[in-house]
């Protein structure tokens, strides 16, 4: 006897919903696991747990929840050209966002997080949605490089041997490749114009030339929305220095921060891995202020609670009372 589509749906719904919590529960014991100093980080944590100093950590707390709603707010914008009115909400965006964030904590390389904002709509149009993680990710890294190419320049030239002439062409280098991506970024129709060149499917280019129809002042508050996104964490950074009583000059902080997010970023790996990468790179650059490891260890790991690990646990919640299985349908078993 066939078993009704409702209960097959219902099956596949609970396989994929076990399989993303057991995902999420293995890259949280697999971080905790490889974490050697994780009771001394606790401790140390406990020892500044005090007030008025708790009050940098409530400040850390409450930008999360800020850069939160810029992630939102940014994915917004972008995707009310695709869904839905009823379904372009920021509410709707947040749960997207958030459950970007749960999957991405153990699907590497930005597939997580695309995946996971892809499923929370019940839409035909997952190609316009997939396309439209351009801008998304773009929006991201530009201003992140941007304002992380100066830091990035003064960590090599304090901390490195590197010649300044490999340091100047390395610069003109990355700033070439910048002002190309912001050209691309706000004329899409360029790009899309020379992959029509290559043997790519006539039906992905047609879906993906929906991404000029975006104005440049809906672009450009994408970037500003997400630029003021990139401050929130760098503030977030610096208080989490003041909690640990790091001292290090404001203005020089900051770009020191920028610099450890440049290198950081440009080189994808899960969220869990690119953990240790933090750690090791915050160690090399604060032990110049500081001899205290424990504390700067500890900052990439608060880092790393606040802004992923609780963004996984709300989104994980929010996934498990999705219908995934109907919203990652195909586009022909849907109706637009």
């Amino acid at each position: 006897m066939r078993r009704p589509n409702w209960l097959k749906r219902k099956t596949l719904n609970t396989v994929i919903k076990t399989l993303i919590i057991l995902g999420l529960a293995y890259s949280l014991y697999w971080r905790v696991s490889k974490e050697e100093n994780l009771g001394e980080m606790l401790l140390v944590i406990k020892d500044f747990w005090v007030f008025p100093n708790l009050f940098y950590l409530i400040g850390a707390g409450i930008l999360t929840a800020a850069m939160w709603w810029a992630e939102s707010f940014r994915w917004l914008i972008l995707v009310r050209r695709i869904v839905k009115p009823q379904a372009a909400t920021l509410r709707r965006s947040f749960k997207a966002m958030i459950s970007g964030q749960t999957l991405g904590m153990f699907i590497p390389y930005r597939i997580g997080k695309i995946g996971g904002r892809i499923i929370v709509y019940e839409t035909p149009k997952k190609l316009e949605l997939l396309v439209v993680n351009y801008f998304d990710s773009e929006a991201i890294k530009l201003p992140s490089d941007i304002l992380g190419l100066l830091g990035a320049i003064y960590i090599v030239a304090q901390y490195s041997e590197m010649s300044r002439i490999w340091i100047a062409l390395t610069t003109v280098l990355f700033m070439a490749l910048i002002i190309l991506r912001l050209h691309l970024f706000f004329n899409i129709k360029i790009a899309l114009n020379w992959l029509s060149r290559f043997k790519i499917r006539k039906g992905i280019l047609r879906k993906a030339r929906f991404l000029t129809q975006y104005t440049n002042s809906e672009l450009m508050t994408v970037l500003l929305v997400t630029g003021c996104r990139v401050l929130l964490n760098f503030c977030q950074y610096y208080l989490l220095l003041r909690f640990f009583h790091i001292d290090v000059p404001i203005i020089e902080a900051f770009v020191l921060i920028a610099g450890i997010y440049f290198f950081i970023s440009n080189f994808p790996v899960p969220a869990i891995a690119g953990l240790f990468a933090r750690i090791q790179l915050a160690l090399y650059i604060w032990g110049h202020y500081t001899d205290n490891i424990i504390s700067i260890s500890s900052i990439p790991l608060i880092l790393w609670i606040l802004n992923a690990l609780l963004s996984a646990l709300v989104g994980a919640y929010y996934l498990m009372n999705t219908n995934i299985v109907r919203n990652i349908q195909l586009q022909n078993s849907l109706k637009s």
